[in-house]
């Protein structure tokens, strides 16, 4: 058995970073807890097998999460104690969790705004496009009629 403290950094607060942790350290039966740090990082302290730990620290870096954004991991080795029975996430006072997850969602929204003003932008070019589309195929559906009755009045058909 093992023991590992993890300093995580990047964008891993306010991204639901240490319930990220929580489901990969369950996945993987690792005992300890997380806990977000006043200069924006996130510290594990992980216990487990050897094996089972090296998969656990892998995981930490969450390739396939959409908000997540790790830059590195710090790695310590640490003596191995048994004191967890399981893995925890611990908190922040209520009111500074709740601020910065109100800012954070901010910001999102924002983003989410950005986006949208985009899309319907483009949305609007799409509009001017089918439009101009349409005049033509109805121009050329007159000029068409107007071919077709000229071969109806000289007989030709």
């Amino acid at each position: 058995m093992k023991r590992n403290e993890i300093i995580v950094t990047g964008k891993v607060q306010g991204v639901g970073y240490r319930g990220y942790s929580a489901s990969r350290a369950a996945y993987h039966q690792i005992t300890g807890f997380t806990e977000n740090l006043s200069d924006g990082s996130v510290r594990i302290i992980a216990e487990g097998e050897d094996d089972v730990l090296l998969l656990f620290i892998e995981d930490l870096w969450a390739p396939d999460e959409p908000i997540i954004h790790v830059n590195g991991l710090e790695v310590t080795e640490q003596p191995y104690t048994g004191e967890f029975y399981n893995y925890s996430v611990r908190f922040l006072e209520i009111q500074q969790e709740l601020f910065a997850r109100s800012g954070l969602m901010i910001e999102y929204m924002n983003e989410l705004i950005k986006i949208q003003r985009h899309q319907l932008a483009n949305q609007d070019e799409l509009l001017l496009v089918l439009k101009e589309q349409t005049e033509e195929s109805v121009k050329r559906r007159e000029v068409l009629e107007r071919i077709i009755e000229a071969i109806h009045t000289q007989g030709l058909l």
